[in-house]
Formats: C-alpha cells, structure tokens, sequence
C-alpha cells in the first residue's frame, strides 16, 4: 500500500509541472505499472490430495499486480510490447473431503506480447485497445493449515489478453496510461512439496492498472 501511495503522489506532481506535450512516433517505450487482480471464485479437479478425489473450491480475494513493458511506437496509430507481468491474490480452498484451508495464495509469472490500436487523439489524451497472447513461466497455488503448506504449480501454458485504456502525454518523452484488462488461460497443476495433482483449472483475472511510459 506504501508503495501504491508513493505512485500516486509522483503522477500527480508530473502533472502539476509538466506543459510540454507531443505524441510519440517511432519511438521505443518502458512502461513500468501496478494495478489490482480481480478473479472469480473457482472450481478444479484434485487427485491424490485429502482423503478423497473430487472437486475442490477455491474461493480468491482481490490481489495485486506489478508488470514492466518494452515496446515500439511505430506511429501515432500502432505500438507493440513486450511485457513481463507479476499477478498474486490471496486464496481460500475447499477439497472434495471437506478440508478446509483458510490460508492460501493463486499467483503467477507471465510474458506477454501486446499489441495496441489508438482510437483517436487529442492534444494530451489517447484512448486505445488492444489484444496479447502470452505464455505462463509459473502458475502456483499454494494453500497452508496448521502452518504446513501445500503448493502446487505449473508451466508453459498460454494466455489470451484483450485490454481497453486510455493514454495521457505529459511531455515529449513521459505518458501515463491507464488501463483495463482481461486475460484468459487454464492449468493443471503438480505438488512441488506435496503429493497429487490439480487439473481443469480456471485462470481468467481482470485487471486495472496505472503505468508510466518513458520514451526514447
């Protein structure tokens, strides 16, 4: 929360002394941002976990994510990135025996390749949207009772991204953005230091997140 504060603070200064403006055109970006993970409650198939197979609920609290993009302004129109993403939202699951565990965490490391379309600009404001396709480094779910810890992951899956934000130019070479995003992918999961497995898995989060792009 310290650190989301300190975020808002250092955009609100940038926008009270800053008058310069122009957009972007064939110009490389980095694009550092946070926001807020949103997912539904989930349903899975567990094997091998609690005393027997079935289908466990997971119910998951609003979350944070952090990410950081490199991309390319081809023209006032297009850009393309690159974007490494952070996502972790608390957790509460369910097995098929009743077992509960109140302490738990549904995270993820993911790469994206995005691409944009501009709507339509003014002198300082840019709406957009956009579509990505990613892959998953890791997908875990970790969940804990009696201070032991279960936790069980995955890879190599692929995500599908759809996004609509809005761009504002604070000078030749700093834009903010804000955006709103909705990614979809599923996963089976292995124990790493527990036996079983997790499959038919959900991953579908939404996203809204405020970022910086420093251009050059």
């Amino acid at each position: 929360m310290k650190h989301t504060k300190l975020f808002f603070v250092a955009v609100l200064v940038a926008l009270s002394t800053t008058t310069l403006v122009s957009h972007a055109e064939g110009q490389f970006y980095l694009k550092p941002y946070l926001g807020v993970s949103s997912l539904s409650d989930k349903t899975a198939t567990t094997t091998g976990i609690g005393e027997t197979d079935g289908v466990a609920d997971i119910q998951i609290n609003s979350g944070f994510v952090s990410g950081l993009g490199f991309g390319y302004k081809y023209n006032q129109k297009f850009a393309a990135e690159i974007a490494w993403e952070y996502r972790t939202n608390d957790s509460e699951t369910t097995l098929a025996d009743g077992s509960l565990f109140s302490e738990g965490n549904y995270a993820s490391n993911t790469l994206y390749l995005n691409g944009y379309y501009f709507i339509t600009q003014t002198t300082r404001w840019s709406p957009y949207v956009g579509a990505g396709i990613g892959w998953i480094q890791e997908i875990d779910l970790d969940f804990e009772s009696d201070g032991v810890e279960q936790s069980f992951s995955g890879d190599g899956e692929i995500a599908l991204q759809f996004l609509a934000g809005m761009e504002y130019s604070l000078s030749n070479n700093v834009e903010l953005n804000a955006e709103l995003k909705y990614s979809q992918a599923s996963a089976d999961l292995e124990g790493e230091n527990a036996v079983g497995s997790i499959t038919e898995l959900d991953y579908d989060p939404l996203t809204f997140q405020l970022g910086v792009s420093f251009l050059f």
